[in-house]
């Protein structure tokens, strides 16, 4: 349905890529997990480039193997990471914005896999097609939700970060968890048309910087925006979720954008 490490050479860049966002996977009896890994599998003999806008976890931490448990830190993730590592062997790219779910993966992939994954802890500038597009998770798109951003803050820090390095995958877990399902509580009360509008201010504001494209998650609802800004055609585009609507973006280059939804069957 439509809406609108070092592990081998990177593709060429004409190929197609895929945008995805906000799975939440918790990895315990999750269908949607499940569903995840068949349309990578699906998809790998078209796409360059797999971009992930953050949130595919509940809660992910760069916990490093010398500091931590020799073991793998999130055991119930692995089938996810070995889709991940079989897209890289076969050369796809993946980059990973780091949600507000996500914390200090500068290094993540590589310690564990040795997979070559960019990681970027905010959005970062890309060029499309010939055109500049700015990329982000989008928690920080509302500069209303003021309590978020200072508990952001609080919580995507150095000195947090070594305290949650030190306290352990275990605690650390079962913490973010209950955090995680009294926001997700929060979220769902105040989900109003109004926030949906604060992510399309967000977009034309980045237009107004010289953006002419902008794509973003952390909505949750797959949408697509088209306006002419000074003389100039942009477009605003929110991959949506896997968690609800197993939605996800593609981009053929030169320029074509599609909103899709994945179903099997």
């Amino acid at each position: 349905m439509a809406w609108g490490g070092e592990r081998g050479p990177l593709v060429p860049a004409e190929k197609d890529w895929i945008f995805v966002s906000d799975a939440h996977f918790t990895g315990k009896g999750s269908e949607g997990m499940k569903s995840f890994l068949r349309f990578l599998d699906s998809q790998r003999d078209g796409i360059g480039r797999l971009v992930i806008l953050g949130d595919l976890f509940e809660f992910i931490f760069g916990f490093k193997d010398s500091l931590s448990s020799r073991s793998f830190p999130f055991p119930d993730y692995l089938p996810v990471f070995e889709g991940l590592q079989r897209l890289a062997d076969q050369g796809i790219q993946i980059t990973y914005f780091e949600g507000n779910h996500d914390f200090s993966l500068s290094s993540f992939f590589h310690d564990w896999f040795k997979m070559r994954v960019e990681v970027y802890p905010n959005g970062c500038e890309e060029r499309l097609g010939g055109r500049r597009a700015f990329i982000a998770h989008g928690d920080l798109s509302n500069p209303g939700q003021w309590k978020y951003r200072f508990f952001r803050r609080i919580i995507k820090n150095r000195w947090m970060y070594s305290l949650i390095q030190r306290v352990g995958p275990e605690w650390s877990c079962r913490i973010a968890l209950k955090m995680s399902h009294k926001s997700h509580e929060i979220y769902r009360t105040c989900r109003a048309p109004g926030l949906l509008a604060a992510f399309q201010a967000f977009a034309r504001r980045k237009f107004l910087e010289g953006f002419e494209i902008v794509i973003l998650g952390h909505s949750h609802f797959p949408e697509k925006m088209e306006e002419i800004v000074g003389g100039r055609e942009c477009l605003y585009l929110n991959v949506g979720d896997w968690v609800t609507h197993r939605s996800y973006l593609r981009f053929t280059p030169p320029g074509h954008f599609e909103l899709r939804q994945f179903s099997e069957g």
